[in-house]
């Protein structure tokens, strides 16, 4: 992961007390129909770009340290690198995204908009038959080949950990520690966000990522051991303050789980919102398993422990971006089958 400027983030984080990170949706359209997703449809219309920017602005007046694009799949909209580059004015901005449009010319667009990081979304080695999962790493070959190419930000891969990605879960790590990428990975969970999967054979496979994987986050190692233990763990969100979800309608949410709770305009949201939301408990957390608003919260709930995790992250090349460097990945684009080993 990079950090554009890391005195900026850290004084906005430690200083201000500003948001960590703000999710802003820029289309519900994706064009794929993965089965355990909840967050895409067909028929939602496309958010202008200046409302997006009015939105941005916004987020910017909260001086929010990195600004998430995010979907359905974001790389639909046909302002995408204008809105990354108006968001990476004043802030660090990411992407998430199947990976399936990213041809060499939106590649370049995104270079020339000063991207920082890309979050690819990828479940599997080879695709599921019945459509439950659809993006794994034979469709995406050609995508990551044209990124080890061409990308100038960083790049890793988010694996939803499920029932139907379990079975290649260690082939998939294998192949992608060739690549020299780094992974994260999310547990299944219910459209309330509460955890849907545990038992020994998921903390195995979550133990030997963290332990012989390339983890991008160790934040997180604990809190998922207790979740796949069948354990609930008191810990308090803040969402809201450190955290910022805003839905395609402009609303700041808790989280893409809690929609229709906070629903307040993000163009009228201010400090004293932020200062209320950070104080107060949600009511979910028991089972949550949405790291990304975990982590960001752990600033507040747990800071000794967040700093020590950051300086392992740091120490082991996390911090410093994912980079494709080893030229022998190129045979092994070419036969997904034989690298899995």
């Amino acid at each position: 992961m990079r950090i554009k400027n890391p005195f900026r983030s850290l004084a906005r984080i430690l200083l201000l007390r500003a948001p960590i990170e703000a999710q802003l949706i820029v289309t519900r359209r994706c064009n794929l129909s993965c089965g355990y997703c909840t967050e895409y449809d067909h028929v939602s219309e496309l958010i202008p770009p200046e409302v997006l920017k009015d939105r941005i602005d916004a987020l910017h007046r909260l001086h929010v340290a990195n600004i998430t694009l995010m979907g359905g799949e974001p790389l639909l909209h046909p302002q995408i690198a204008d809105v990354v580059a108006h968001a990476a004015s004043q802030a660090q901005v990411s992407i998430t995204t199947n990976g399936f449009l990213l041809s060499e010319e939106l590649i370049e667009c995104l270079n020339d908009a000063s991207l920082d990081n890309m979050q690819l979304s990828i479940d599997t080695l080879y695709p599921d038959g019945s459509g439950h999962i659809q993006k794994s790493i034979k469709s995406l070959a050609p995508t990551l080949e044209r990124l080890r190419r061409l990308a100038r930000f960083g790049v890793h891969v988010n694996v939803v950990l499920c029932e139907s990605s379990k079975d290649q879960f260690m082939a998939f790590l294998r192949y992608l520690s060739k690549f020299g990428l780094f992974i994260s990975v999310g547990l299944v969970h219910d459209n309330r966000g509460t955890v849907a999967i545990s038992g020994s054979d998921y903390l195995d496979l979550w133990e030997h990522l963290f332990q012989k994987g390339r983890s991008i986050s160790l934040v997180e190692y604990e809190y998922g051991k207790q979740l796949l233990r069948g354990q609930r763990p008191v810990w308090q969100c803040r969402a809201g303050a450190r955290y910022l979800y805003v839905d395609e309608f402009g609303n700041a949410q808790f989280c893409s789980a809690q929609r229709g709770r906070l629903n307040k305009p993000i163009l009228g949201y201010t400090r004293e919102d932020i200062r209320r939301h950070s104080a107060t408990y949600k009511g979910c957390e028991a089972g949550c398993s949405l790291f990304c608003g975990y982590r960001s919260s752990q600033v507040d709930n747990a800071l000794p422990g967040m700093v020590i995790a950051m300086f392992r992250m740091l120490r082991r090349g996390r911090l410093s971006g994912c980079h494709y460097t080893s030229k022998r990945i190129r045979g092994m684009l070419r036969s997904p089958r034989g690298a899995a080993g």
